[in-house]
């Protein structure tokens, strides 16, 4: 694939009246294409040939509508999207509304549902939470299940089913 890539990226940037007149700006590898035309510091990766699935990568930022990632690169730290599923990784900050981590070490986890298996979190914020062998410091959940985890602070409004898990401190949030 990547032999593919450098053949192409060399044929068309050898032509250098094409590429200013902006008509190759997309290298089309099968069913992944790369949209040159954002500018410089944008990224534009289409999955497939739909739209909806297009993912945007601007300064270490990942958006999109449907992200899904396996090892995200380090250079990814914040990703932003409708509904998130990422394997492996290191980040910062992941926000969405439906959220699913698997073996992902992240600082900031927020979504309306969040299902976390195997991983580390310093917070994780949501309406349904659902963790699975997970270390994190603080969880603020409406309602919450948690198996074999190890929880230091968490704050919940409705209820929490925990299995197998410890938990510092519990707080009662009202309303």
């Amino acid at each position: 694939m990547a032999e593919r890539f450098d053949r192409y990226y060399e044929y068309f940037s050898g032509r250098s009246r094409a590429t200013r007149s902006g008509r190759f700006r997309r290298l089309n590898l099968g069913i992944v294409s790369i949209d040159l035309s954002g500018g410089g510091s944008v990224l534009r990766v289409n999955i497939g040939r739909s739209r909806a699935q297009a993912i945007e990568v601007v300064g270490g930022v990942v958006q999109g509508e449907e992200v899904n990632l396996v090892n995200p690169p380090d250079s990814v730290r914040v990703v932003k999207g409708r509904r998130i599923r990422i394997e492996g990784g290191d980040l910062e900050s992941v926000e969405g509304e439906e959220v699913t981590l698997v073996n992902v070490d992240a600082k900031r986890v927020v979504g309306k549902v969040v299902k976390f298996i195997r991983g580390d979190a310093d917070h994780v914020e949501g309406d349904d939470v659902t963790l699975i062998n997970v270390d994190a410091r603080e969880v603020v959940a409406s309602r919450g299940r948690f198996v074999n985890c190890d929880i230091g602070v968490l704050r919940y409004r409705d209820y929490y089913d925990a299995v197998n898990t410890d938990i510092g401190e519990v707080i009662r949030l009202q309303g």
